[in-house]
């Protein structure tokens, strides 16, 4: 069973319907239709600045067999993925949103999936959901909706060699069949 994050459907039911919407009944005349725009969410520009950062930086992406990659500054990103964030157009408040969930997501490369028992996997796997539900939920806030494109994107970044996705479907095995909780993240971002 995959990990699915919840988040998209329940602001999806939260959001409900607009009642401000333009309808018209048959005694009121309609006016006349204006021509439509186009509006950029925040998430869909933060979205296309992250893929417009990584065209900029392509090659220096990280595809050694390390699943971890290089951390020089210890914050717990991989520096090309920090590097890719660094050089979006987003405000502070969402890099630094950005940088906690990338982070959520490199915290499943220092896994070692083999050498833990089923009970100690059970519970590292519900610290990373843990930690990927409040990171999520640190995006929802800065960014609004659409927010699950730009983690779709960090998480492609993160996992973008054979060995780190094989690490990615171990910790979805583990996962398979477990129930997490979406609650109790006020204060989200870190």
């Amino acid at each position: 069973m995959k990990r699915i994050s919840f988040y998209p459907l329940l602001f999806f039911i939260l959001s409900g319907c607009n009642s401000d919407s333009n309808t018209t009944d048959s005694n009121t005349p309609s006016s006349s239709p204006s021509a439509p725009t186009e509006t950029v969410t925040l998430a869909e520009s933060v979205k296309k600045s992250l893929e417009l950062s990584y065209s900029n930086h392509e090659p220096q992406l990280d595809r050694t067999e390390s699943l971890e990659g290089t951390d020089d500054d210890g914050n717990g990103v991989r520096d090309d993925i920090d590097m890719i964030i660094s050089y979006t157009d987003a405000d502070e408040t969402v890099k630094q949103a950005l940088i906690q969930h990338a982070k959520s997501l490199q915290n499943e490369m220092k896994v070692d999936w083999d050498s833990l028992g089923e009970e100690e996997s059970k519970a590292a796997m519900r610290q990373l959901s843990s930690d990927s539900i409040r990171s999520k939920r640190c995006l929802m806030e800065s960014l609004g909706s659409g927010f699950s494109k730009v983690t779709r994107t960090l998480r492609a970044l993160t996992y973008n060699t054979k060995a780190r996705t094989m690490q990615y479907l171990k910790g979805n095995k583990v996962a398979n069949g477990m129930a997490f909780s979406i609650g109790g993240n006020e204060n989200a971002c870190e």
